[in-house]
């Protein structure tokens, strides 16, 4: 092998295509297709005996990767890692880092992190290599066994309860509490019919609603009725009429929680979905034959913004739009969390001056989509305020108020940026003593509505408002709920199925310290103690542990219970008379015979019986059922008798 001057490991080939090109003939840029170890995927992999230590090995389908990198660093001078610089990424480096020392033990290996991929940003990371912080390897290390100790030791005991591939997730059930307990709070809401009284006023030649000013809701549609009936005829009496002047401040540049809720309202993705198509800006994309990173990294929980990127966005603001969009003094956003992860700025165009436009026939249909949002609301967070004049009168009809308002734009400032062009409805100038018109009355009937089922944006925002999770956790959160059919969407709303509804009836009992709200987000507040060199991760699991085995312990002991409670039915089996019992596959609840396996008797647990299809083999009743392939018919005697 040729002797090569410095070797760059990164995690991606689209990565490693970008920085090559910055790079040139001096590096030779490998990448290690995302993590080189993990605990193993058959084996718990963690010695609680010995201080939670981890037991990692290569994953399969990694040696020759790992082959690669050693024998390439072998006759590189310089060796850098440059992979993701979060939790993830550090860790990653670091068993990069042991693979390369295991075969050399001598070889300096340097971290380098990237924020955003470009020429001037890896060269000036190459130039200020660090050590990799082993806080942050640890901090990936304790969330990774947490994870691995719920998972593997309470999944296997809902497998005894219902059925093999479930899971149970330390921020996964969380999520599905949420959603769970919304539901039920839904079905507990009792609608409540209720009345508005609306009145159309006309005031020099312009028409506009006003509503009855009223002490809570109107419920008595008698009374409602009454007032009607008493209003024709009175001309409406101006009593005050108020305009106020408001400033409307821009929201901060995207987050990962942020971009993936407007993503989801504003372009119908999932944040699974988004996290894909940021990592694609993120990485490279060609651009005119050239290959350019086009936003910064993607999971952060940080809003602030170099100083910079931010001279450079509010020169575009003044050349795109005007400086009359520009504020005098450049806009600083304040961090919600202490905890912000390593050096991140937040989701914003490494290019301010690459518009949209420039590029929407470069790239795909939803990177740019999702480029336009990032872009735009980048550089809209550096504009002026929008200016709005809101005015409010109330307006006396015989013994009766009514109440109307109106709003409209003076100045757009950053809503120019977003093309955002508010419809709103303006009242007419008027003053006390005005008298104004009575035009018509009406009564709309409305019901109370239950609380809004979560969406994946409003999740997102509940777990992020909550402390659970973190930018990296939201997306595969969600898709693992879906992929273990806990949850459905309807239209755009989270719906726990049936198993779902199950699995948080049998965990949450049970578990009502571990995937507790609470619980889990000063876990989180651990995690970031760890990272910061606050705490060991060893105390960490520790404390976790200690809880988390009393509740375990107590689970299994229940689970044989559980099952039998879950089970029990008042069927008799029609082939040899044992009692029929509730079983789960994945498709759904079947009644099964207790004497499994020498009886192999099933069916659905309710049957739709066919009419007028009897069995071509035995003449008795079909019934339907689900299978692979759909839905099909079969002999009410299955197995028996085989007819379909």
């Amino acid at each position: 092998m040729s002797k090569i001057k410095k070797l760059l490991v990164v995690e991606s080939p689209t990565k490693a295509k970008t920085i090559k090109g910055y790079l040139g003939k001096d590096f030779d840029v490998v990448a290690s297709k995302g993590h080189i170890k993990d605990l193993p995927e058959n084996k718990f992999g963690v010695s609680i005996k010995q201080g939670f230590k981890p037991y990692y090995i290569i994953l399969p389908g990694k040696k020759k990767v790992v082959q690669e990198i050693q024998q390439k660093a072998k006759v590189s001078q310089e060796v850098f890692i440059g992979s993701d610089p979060d939790r993830e990424g550090e860790a990653i480096a670091q068993h990069v880092k042991e693979v390369i020392n295991k075969t050399d033990r001598k070889k300096n290996v340097k971290r380098v992190l990237f924020f955003e991929i470009t020429k001037e940003e890896v060269k000036n990371a190459i130039n200020n290599p660090q050590e990799i912080d082993i806080n942050k390897v640890n901090a990936q290390q304790a969330r990774r066994i947490l994870d691995r100790i719920v998972g593997y030791m309470v999944s296997p005991v809902l497998w005894r309860i219902l059925r093999k591939g479930l899971s149970a997730g330390r921020v996964q059930t969380v999520a599905l509490r949420l959603i769970c307990e919304r539901e039920k709070e839904r079905e507990r809401f009792k609608p409540e019919t209720y009345f508005l009284v609306k009145a159309l006023f006309e005031k020099d030649g312009q028409k506009f609603e006003a509503l009855l000013k009223t002490k809570g809701k109107l419920k008595d549609k008698t009374i409602v009725e009454d007032i009607k009936s008493k209003l024709p005829g009175f001309t409406g009496i101006v009593e005050t009429f108020k305009k106020d002047k408001k400033f409307i401040t821009p929201y901060p540049p995207y987050k990962t929680s942020t971009l993936q809720q407007d993503a989801s309202q504003k372009l119908g993705f999932t944040p699974k979905r988004t996290m894909q198509l940021a990592q694609e800006l993120y990485e490279g994309v060609n651009i005119q034959g050239e290959r350019k990173g086009l936003i910064t990294y993607m999971r952060t929980d940080s809003v602030k913004i170099s100083e910079k990127a931010i001279n450079t966005i509010r020169k575009v603001i003044k050349d795109k739009f005007g400086s009359e969009l520009l504020p005098l003094k450049p806009r600083k956003f304040k961090e919600k969390k202490i905890q912000i992860q390593g050096a991140h700025e937040a989701i914003r165009p490494t290019y301010p001056t690459i518009t949209p436009s420039d590029i929407q026939n470069e790239i795909k249909k939803e990177l740019f989509k999702l480029y336009n949002l990032i872009w735009k609301r980048a550089l809209a967070s550096q504009a002026r305020s929008a200016e709005e004049e809101h005015s409010k009168a109330t307006i006396k009809v015989g013994q009766y108020i009514f109440e109307a308002q109106g709003k409209k734009v003076l100045f757009p400032g950053f809503y120019k940026i977003l093309d955002y062009s508010p419809n709103y409805k303006q009242l007419p100038e008027m003053k006390p003593g005005d008298q104004i018109k009575l035009i018509d009355l009406s009564i709309e009937e409305k019901q109370t509505e239950p609380p809004a089922r979560y969406t994946e944006a409003t999740l997102i925002k509940a777990l992020e408002a909550n402390g659970v999770g973190r930018p990296s956790t939201y997306a595969p959160t969600l898709s693992t709920l879906y992929q273990r059919k806990y949850i459905i969407k309807q239209k755009s709303s989270l719906v726990p199925t049936e198993l779902g509804m199950l699995v948080y009836e049998i965990l949450i009992p049970r578990f009502k310290e571990i995937f507790d709200v609470e619980f889990t987000a000063r876990m989180e507040e651990m995690l970031d103690k760890v990272e910061n060199g606050e705490m060991t991760k060893e105390e960490l699991l520790e404390q976790f542990y200690s809880r988390f085995k009393i509740e375990l312990d107590n689970f299994v002991r229940e689970s044989k219970s559980i099952k039998k409670e879950l089970e029990v039915t008042e069927e008799n089996c029609p082939i040899c008379g044992a009692p029929l019992v509730i079983r789960w596959s994945k498709y759904g609840k079947f009644l099964a015979c207790s004497k499994y396996p020498e009886c192999k008797y099933t069916r659905p647990l309710e049957m739709e019986v066919a009419e007028g299809i009897k069995c071509p083999v035995c003449g008795k009743d079909m019934i339907l059922r689900e299978g692979r392939t759909g839905r099909f018919y079969t002999c009410i005697d299955y197995p028996r008798c085989p007819g379909t």
